[in-house]
């Protein structure tokens, strides 16, 4: 049996907020489509089955939308239905900061600022647990970030799961043409494929120190080459292109890896080469699923079964 965790980010269209957009679009519409699915990922899998959604409610948020609980005060009747259906809720968390720049508002993203981070993941933490009740007990970082000052927050606020680091991937700074960053994302080239508990020393890696929380890299790998003839490296984004995710997933099958994760954002319908590539890649899942034992996964049964022994976390 091999879980498979599908991840989905619930957040706005824009990645650099600017005005409020009425709804983020593509979530109600996903709800519907993987509500659907479910059933039909069931009968595949011959298990229940589970999708882990990690909603944003960071300072661009509360900036942007004029309050960081903006999503539950605009989806709570969706997010109910979420939870009443078995689906893990977590965060996501970016930690864009607000700049000004040739005469107009914008956002940059924080990879350095040790005040601005902490602040960016204490306000999420505080905003769930304002709405839910309780601490999530899973979430991931935008950018494929992580900083060490989050990880006492993530500890404290009883954090088990991280899906934050793609092993492969070198330092970043902006993510996209015309974003602006300070600093830089962390270097993945040596982190594990596997679950592991990350070092006290190293965070990006696991070590004779570790923290209590497991992190769940999500799955990466070589899909070819660029057009210089170079490794093309990518990570397992339900949405692109079919030929990856088939070499992403059936690669790690092959390697016998504990965990398959892969992420997607709530707007990946509302493109149309993005929505074929979704769709297709839910049908192939169902399709695996039938072949593979795969386990549609929520991320703290996984930490569970990592914490009894029940699944192994090394290879």
């Amino acid at each position: 049996m091999t879980p498979i965790v599908i991840n989905i980010d619930v957040e706005p269209v824009q990645r650099v907020v600017r005005g409020q957009t009425p709804d983020w679009d593509g979530f109600e519409e996903l709800i519907a489509l993987m509500m659907e699915r479910r059933p039909r990922l069931e009968d595949a899998s011959g298990a229940p089955v589970a999708f882990n959604w990690n909603l944003r409610m960071d300072p661009q948020i509360e900036v942007g939308y004029g309050r960081a609980d903006w999503v539950f005060h605009r989806y709570g009747r969706e997010i109910q239905r979420l939870l009443e259906a078995g689906d893990t809720l977590g965060l996501h968390i970016h930690t864009w900061r607000p700049v000004r720049r040739f005469f107009r508002n914008t956002w940059l993203a924080e990879f350095d600022d040790v005040d601005w981070i902490s602040h960016c993941v204490q306000l999420s933490f505080d905003t769930f647990r304002a709405n839910l009740d309780r601490t999530p007990t899973s979430m991931s970082f935008g950018d494929n970030f992580m900083h060490s000052c989050a990880i006492p927050i993530m500890e404290e606020n009883g954090v088990r799961a991280d899906m934050s680091m793609s092993p492969g991937r070198p330092p970043v700074g902006p993510n996209a043409k015309g974003e602006l960053a300070n600093g830089v994302t962390p270097d993945y080239r040596q982190t594990p494929r596997h679950p592991f508990k990350p070092s006290a020393a190293d965070f990006t890696r696991p070590g004779p120190s570790n923290y209590g929380f497991w992190e769940i890299p999500i799955t990466s790998g070589i899909v070819g080459k660029t057009r210089k003839g170079d490794d093309h490296w990518s990570k397992l984004l339900f949405g692109i292109r079919p030929e990856w995710i088939e070499t992403l997933i059936t690669g790690a099958l092959e390697a016998a890896a504990p965990v398959i994760a892969g992420d997607c954002r709530t707007d990946v319908l509302t493109n149309e080469k993005n929505r074929e590539r979704f769709i297709w890649s839910m049908d192939y899942l169902e399709k695996m699923a039938r072949t593979h034992d795969l386990r549609f996964s929520r991320l703290d049964h996984i930490c569970d079964q990592l914490d009894s022994g029940a699944l192994e976390s090394g290879r």
